[in-house]
């Protein structure tokens, strides 16, 4: 039998995008859905010349809540647009929705992530993890919250 060691997190954890001037937000995971989400309050897509190694070559600039706390500012990002999928909103309806990639760190680890760009205004966390990121990472601990800032604070006091 094959041992595998995976990170123990919470239900909600904040998460911090190195790329994005290591923006931090919070996020819920959720091994009901299967792709990962982000909220933008707006976006736009800049088309570029294809190449015959790249022949989706869009870049997509979107506007996002950056912060954990009540003081939030908007920021415009950037990311790579890698596809258009149909998506299962959370209120049963297909959309098709861009998925970016980029970068997600967890306290000291980061990861490569595939994110949606939804509309997420009217749910509590703006960023939400699947089962196709979560899995062969992490083991959800669906008691804890914010477990990388509690080992912080354990650490501290050691």
């Amino acid at each position: 039998m094959k041992s595998t060691q995976f990170l123990i997190i919470g239900w909600q954890e904040v998460v911090v995008f190195p790329e994005w001037r290591q923006i931090k937000m919070k996020a819920k995971m959720d091994t009901g859905a299967r792709s990962s989400a982000i909220h933008a309050e707006e976006y736009r897509v800049i088309h570029l010349p294809s190449t015959p190694l790249k022949p989706l070559n869009e870049v997509l600039e979107m506007k996002i809540k950056a912060g954990t706390s009540s003081k939030q500012k908007m920021l415009w990002v950037r990311a790579p647009i890698i596809d258009y999928r149909n998506v299962k909103n959370s209120g049963g309806k297909i959309e098709e929705r861009p998925f970016i990639e980029t970068t997600i760190g967890f306290g000291d680890y980061s990861y490569p992530i595939v994110l949606s760009v939804t509309n997420r205004e009217k749910m509590k966390f703006p960023v939400l993890l699947g089962r196709a990121f979560l899995a062969g990472k992490f083991l959800v601990d669906p008691s804890s919250t914010r477990t990388f800032k509690s080992r912080l604070k354990k650490l501290e006091k050691s």
